[in-house]
């Protein structure tokens, strides 16, 4: 599978659009999640992502927190589940916060994901809270 990784300024008109039509079916439509989606994070985000022709099919974002070399992954999403997208993806992200000098790798995992990211590598670091009224716990990822 072919993966895109670009910055904000990088992206694409096409790319930009898809991007948050992937992220409004999966977050808002499928998940019932109604916040407001778009937030300054993604002015100095990586977006990572991979199209079917020009719809996105899979995607993640990753920044950089405040505390120096620890990288935050959110918004993972895949349209075609159960084809190994989601693995694919998630081990391009890790390549691309190790390629950033990541010392931690952390993300807000929904409760139903966990054994997902726990066969990745990632371990819980935080009790259960809710977020976007979906029960969600931190993990991490030392490197």
């Amino acid at each position: 599978m072919n993966f895109f990784v670009k910055q904000f300024n990088q992206l694409e008109t096409f790319e930009l659009y898809e991007i948050f039509k992937a992220r409004f079916q999966v977050f808002v439509m499928e998940q019932r999640c109604f916040y407001l989606d778009m937030d300054d994070i993604d002015y100095n985000s990586f977006h990572i992502f991979s199209l079917n022709g020009r719809i996105v099919n899979s995607y993640a974002r990753l920044f950089q927190e405040e505390t120096p070399k620890v990288w935050h992954v959110g918004r993972v999403l895949t349209i075609n589940r159960g084809q190994g997208v989601g693995k694919s993806i998630m081990k391009k992200v890790i390549d691309v916060a190790l390629n950033n000098n990541a010392k931690e790798l952390r993300l807000d995992a929904q409760i139903q994901a966990l054994g997902f990211y726990e066969k990745l590598g990632f371990t819980t670091c935080s009790e259960e809270f809710v977020e976007a009224g979906i029960p969600h716990i931190m993990m991490k990822m030392s490197f």
